[in-house]
């Protein structure tokens, strides 16, 4: 549905988050998959893989697949984790997720504390936030 199959603040909230998101597509807060391809060293094809697996999320924004540019910080294996741990939640949510500090993680965002060896927690706080 969009924008116009609604009325008045409901619409006037969607209209919104859609600017947001296009304003992400544009700062860098989201990337298209040629870059995941290039950072990655794989195909395009492997990468739709690895979304379709459950590994990587993806906003779908007119008619594209773009991704988090914070999903690179993470190690493949440890960003399927935290992706399989969220995997009931939205891709706003998730990207919510890993863009955020956490109090619960010393107010780092998920990539830090996985950074500094803290992936169990990460992964704790994954599930707490898929739940609640």
């Amino acid at each position: 549905m969009t924008a116009d199959y609604f009325t008045g603040e409901t619409a006037h909230a969607l209209l919104r988050g859609e600017a947001r998101l296009l304003k992400w597509t544009q700062d860098g807060t989201l990337i298209e998959s040629s870059q995941v391809e290039e950072a990655w060293g794989v195909k395009r094809k492997t990468v739709d893989a690895a979304r379709e697996r459950g590994e990587l999320f993806s906003l779908f924004i007119r008619g594209r697949h773009w991704y988090p540019a914070e999903a690179l910080k993470f190690e493949r294996r440890a960003l399927a984790a935290v992706n399989r741990a969220l995997l009931a939640e939205d891709p706003s949510s998730k990207l919510l997720f890993i863009l955020r500090k956490h109090g619960a993680l010393g107010g780092k965002t998920a990539a830090d504390a996985i950074a500094d060896g803290h992936l169990d927690d990460v992964l704790r706080l994954a599930a707490d936030w898929a739940r609640a």
